[in-house]
């Protein structure tokens, strides 16, 4: 679990990486919210501590009756609620979020959550650009945000003006199979076209017997794994997934997905910076299939 070699000084790591787990006993009140929020805790999972330039990813809590004052961030972030229920206020908007609902908030942009519900929400996180440490520049600033509106609906995806939120159903399947692919779907929700343009938010989806070959990235990626299993190999070392455990990659780190036992292996996934237009991955059994054609003048 850590980085390419536990024993290795950060600087001298060719490859960073890192596995864990979600903890109950890791989930704290973060810095600047102790007077600002209620029943809200928040485990990180990654941040510069285990080497990451680009992403603040963690797994939140907000109890039943909790609540999280207005506030505004210098940086973008995306919500994906995977347990329970919140109510968002989002800018001049007020909507319910359930299970499999998601949210983006831009830069700047003012927002507030609460729990009227009976059972705790539970939400994956990202914020891009990297939230400075505690002691730097500030980057989360709390404001007044006025009353809350007296009727709180669930959202409507179907108006035209609803913004920046969606329910996930498997839509925009992205990758089929090819070199190196077999029984791969990736669902692309939270994107440039969405409103961001720091990270990418999707679901992963590995059937049985399912692999994801060798590749690396110019992004980094975090996938929290939610259903089923898989083996995620990185730089030749193997690790198993199950639900609950999550798995950081550098850029240029090579890794690979096995998929594991009699049920399909189902992750959420974030990325950052936003892929590049073209060669965003590199396929290790594409590009050896085409040095094998090159040696032998075909």
């Amino acid at each position: 679990m850590g980085k390419a070699d536990l024993d290795t000084p950060l600087a001298a790591t060719p490859f960073l990486f890192h596995v864990g787990r979600v903890d109950e006993s890791k989930f704290t009140v973060p810095h600047g919210y102790a007077e600002h929020s209620r029943g809200y805790a928040r485990q990180s999972l990654i941040d510069r501590n285990v080497g990451s330039v680009h992403m603040g990813v963690g797994v939140c809590l907000l109890e039943p009756g909790g609540h999280i004052d207005a506030c505004v961030h210098a940086n973008e972030k995306g919500i994906y609620l995977l347990a329970g229920e919140l109510e968002m206020k989002l800018g001049s908007k007020a909507f319910r979020l359930a299970e499999n609902d998601y949210a983006f908030v831009p830069f700047a942009t003012g927002h507030a959550l609460r729990n009227v519900g009976s059972q705790p929400a539970r939400w994956f996180e990202m914020q891009a650009p990297q939230p400075k440490p505690p002691g730097t520049w500030q980057d989360t600033f709390f404001a007044d945000d006025g009353e809350w509106p007296r009727e709180i609906g669930r959202l409507d995806l179907e108006d035209p003006r609803t913004q920046f939120v969606g329910h996930f159903n498997g839509q925009k399947p992205m990758i089929r199979d090819g070199s190196g692919i077999r029984g791969l779907i990736v669902h692309r929700f939270m994107e440039r076209e969405f409103g961001a343009q720091h990270f990418f938010m999707m679901r992963g989806e590995l059937a049985e017997n399912g692999v994801r070959g060798r590749h690396d990235h110019a992004v980094e990626e975090v996938y929290l794994a939610l259903e089923g299993e898989a083996d995620i190999e990185i730089e030749g070392r193997r690790h198993h997934l199950g639900p609950g455990d999550f798995a950081w990659t550098g850029v240029g780190t090579c890794h690979a997905f096995f998929q594991k036992g009699r049920a399909p292996f189902r992750w959420i996934e974030t990325q950052a910076p936003q892929f590049p237009a073209q060669h965003a991955s590199r396929n290790y059994a594409a590009w050896e299939r085409m040095r094998l054609r090159m040696k032998s003048g075909k």
